[in-house]
């Protein structure tokens, strides 16, 4: 496998899952890669570049370590020039600081993004988000800026990182004000969906029956594992247990096997990281308490 800077760490653990007991020697932030949850949460947001300036290493001294254990490196794009970033804050002595604190968060092995993201969602205009991590949060950052945040960076005196976001509310200019055109509204803005929700009632209605249409094939899918199936029960969990449960469980099924997961409901935050892995869900709601869940992975792959 030939990688570069651009390269995604998720790729290169599926390509060689012991490559990351190599990345884990480079820095101690990358050790957090040996929690299943972290790596499956972190490894698909972060690229070799991103990784390298978390672990404070150069990029070819990362890429020279996996081209160690057999990976084709194309050093030529170690040299490109890192876009730069504001590293000190302005005076925000004047707004209200909203910290979240997510070294407990990643320490206790959990994945800190929903518990941002759904911060973020709730800051207002007039607010600061303050996120605080041992390390450079950049696909966070990432993510953050492509959903109307301006952001920035400093290190303090204990090697934490203290990251502050704003929202980036645009004004009318002076002919839009002077046509009488509405306030840009000054929020959290998610592309994807706003996307979902102007699309049209046709694909809506054919996402619905997507939806009818996995609860129809569940007893169809239950069958074709027969023998096969493992059951874990994860209702008692307190969240994100459910999900590191899950994900674990996955992480050592045996080929052609299907996991057969009892939950309180559908699991939202779980669909996407299962879609990366490839996996397919199908389900059977028993009440507004009780689903069932079948995850599995066609033949192929």
């Amino acid at each position: 496998m030939r990688i570069n800077r651009n390269t995604k760490i998720s790729k290169i653990l599926k390509e060689k899952p012991e490559a990351i007991k190599v990345i884990a020697n480079l820095n101690k932030n990358f050790k957090k890669l040996e929690n299943p949850i972290l790596r499956r949460s972190l490894a698909t947001r972060v690229s070799v570049k991103d990784a390298a300036k978390i672990g404070k290493v150069p990029v070819e001294t990362f890429l020279k370590a996996l081209e160690d254990i057999g990976f084709e490196v194309d050093f030529t794009s170690a040299i490109q020039s890192e876009k730069k970033i504001n590293k000190l804050p302005p005076d925000f002595s004047n707004r209200e600081i909203i910290t979240l604190d997510v070294r407990p968060i990643i320490a206790e092995g959990k994945d800190p993004f929903p518990y941002i993201d759904k911060t973020a969602k709730q800051i207002k205009p007039e607010q600061i988000l303050l996120i605080i991590n041992n390390f450079e949060p950049i696909p966070l950052i990432n993510y953050l800026t492509k959903n109307n945040f301006v952001h920035w960076v400093k290190e303090d005196n204990n090697g934490n990182y203290l990251t502050y976001f704003k929202l980036n509310c645009k004004k009318n200019n002076f002919w839009q004000r002077l046509f009488g055109k509405k306030t840009i509204p000054c929020r959290f803005h998610n592309t994807e969906k706003d996307t979902q929700t102007n699309s049209s009632s046709k694909e809506k209605y054919i996402k619905n029956e997507e939806e009818v249409g996995k609860e129809k094939n569940f007893e169809k899918i239950k069958n074709q594992f027969d023998g096969n199936i493992k059951e874990i029960d994860v209702r008692h969990l307190d969240m994100p247990l459910p999900m590191k449960t899950i994900l674990e469980n996955l992480e050592v099924l045996p080929k052609g096997h299907a996991l057969y997961v009892h939950h309180k409901r559908v699991p939202q935050f779980l669909l996407p990281e299962l879609k990366k892995r490839n996996y397919h869900y199908t389900y059977k709601t028993i009440n507004p308490d009780y689903t069932i869940l079948i995850i599995y992975k066609n033949k192929e792959n």
